[in-house]
């Protein structure tokens, strides 16, 4: 569907009316492509208003802001908007309803949703025509950028829903309604937002009230889950729990690096497969487990998920496997984000490595509410087994107390680490914002 500007904004200027609405939305001027749209959003520390001599001089095509706020004399058209965010999804709404997809699959939970994501997308690309984000484009924005770009022959569109407060999982449900809903996991995660891990799960399950719903896949280990979908004749449960509908089976308690196995057998069926991946953790076994039984929802079979799956990477951040001196040392890094959840399942997979030498980094959780230092101290028991723990924030002082290595910042985290002889595995994990993934890209240099 190729969306002319005077179809979707009346009064949008006469020489403009027949230019076409363009395929890429940006919110960040400096990541805004030629001929793309920039979108001024207003932050509660950032207006993207200021930002608009930026995004044309980095070649935006068009600009959108909202009404009141059009700067005038600019070389490229402008479309004032009462609610920029929400008037576009609802253009992409539009846009959804036009397309003959065959599924649109929405992926939600505390953690795990961008690595479902991109296993999902890789193992129907060779059935299906997927469309998906490039990067974790989980908010109303987000998708709507997303669905804007998404090309003509579409079959499968797949979307992250992410929330940081309450009611934007149902706004992002009614706009860009599911018909395969994945649930990766409940855990105490924003919970400034949502006050405790109830609201959480409360949040979650508002994609269940998806008008296209016909199917819901979860994670049949997460307590939270399991509760609620329990009695919900149109769910699948996926994992380790022996009466989950897709069972999830590990040969051994050891991790040998750098690949991650197990089997996945579809208790209706008797159907199994062997799945092996260059990917951190045998908690990973759940993502590539809750795509491969989407998967077979559109028919796809197991071992055919499996064979597709075998040289899945993990992504940037998210329980990659570095290699360093030539296999002598390695590097995890997971250093994208941290919540209890995924703290406990990546150092539990490290605890597993067998090997002399290992070094924790690890940033503070945030964004946990006035329990914060109490998911920390929980944490503690985990560091046994590891020879050095580098804890980098405030709220880790407050928390433990044992013989660690403190640290205010990534750059003198990096510098004890440095000081460190004889080490052979670094880990390293913690809330995106701490910046850990400067350690990571000063390891691999």
């Amino acid at each position: 569907m190729n969306m002319k500007l005077k179809d979707l904004f009346p009064e949008v200027p006469g020489d403009f009316a027949d230019m076409e609405f363009p395929g890429h939305l940006a919110t960040d001027s400096r990541n805004v492509e030629p001929g793309g749209a920039f979108v001024a959003l207003e932050g509660e520390r950032v207006d993207g208003h200021d930002y608009i001599p930026q995004a044309i001089t980095n070649g935006a095509g068009l600009v959108i802001v909202r009404k009141g706020k059009n700067p005038g004399g600019l070389t490229v058209p402008v479309i004032e908007l009462d609610d920029p965010e929400r008037d576009l999804a609802g253009v992409a709404s539009r846009k959804l309803k036009a397309h003959n997809l065959t599924d649109i699959i929405g992926i939600t939970g505390s953690v795990g949703k961008t690595t479902t994501r991109a296993a999902v997308s890789k193992v129907l690309a060779p059935h299906f025509t997927v469309h998906a984000p490039e990067r974790n484009f989980n908010t109303l924005i987000g998708c709507t950028a997303t669905i804007m770009a998404m090309p003509l022959g579409t079959e499968v569109l797949v979307l992250e829903f992410g929330a940081n407060k309450p009611g934007e999982i149902r706004e992002l449900t009614q706009y860009f309604p599911p018909s395969i809903a994945i649930l990766t996991a409940v855990a105490p995660v924003h919970l400034e937002g949502f006050g405790t891990v109830e609201g959480v799960l409360r949040e979650k399950m508002e994609i269940t009230n998806s008008a296209n719903l016909r199917k819901i896949i979860f994670n049949n280990d997460n307590e939270y889950l399991n509760e609620a979908f329990r009695y919900y004749v149109r769910s699948m449960g996926v994992g380790e729990n022996k009466d989950s509908d897709f069972v999830i089976s590990h040969d051994t308690s050891e991790y040998a690096l750098p690949m991650m196995s197990f089997v996945l057998a579809h208790r209706a069926t008797q159907e199994i497969a062997r799945f092996t991946a260059s990917i951190w953790g045998r908690h990973n076994a759940l993502p590539l487990s809750l795509a491969s039984a989407a998967a077979h929802e559109l028919n796809i079979s197991l071992q055919e998920c499996a064979d597709t799956l075998r040289d899945f990477q993990a992504l940037r951040g998210r329980g990659r496997v570095i290699m360093l001196d030539g296999g002598k040392r390695f590097l995890v890094d997971d250093a994208y984000n941290a919540n209890p959840a995924s703290m406990r399942a990546s150092l539990e997979t490290f605890r597993q490595v067998k090997c002399s030498g290992k070094v924790a980094v690890l940033g503070e959780m945030r964004e946990l509410g006035e329990n914060e230092a109490m998911y920390h101290t929980e944490l503690e028991p985990l560091f046994d087994g590891i020879d050095t723990v580098i804890l980098v924030g405030g709220i880790w002082r407050e928390a433990v107390k044992g013989d660690y290595v403190f640290a205010d910042d990534w750059k003198s985290a990096l510098d004890a680490l440095r000081k460190i002889d004889g080490w052979r595995g670094v880990l390293v994990k913690g809330s995106n914002s701490i910046g850990l993934s400067n350690i990571v890209k000063a390891l691999e240099e």
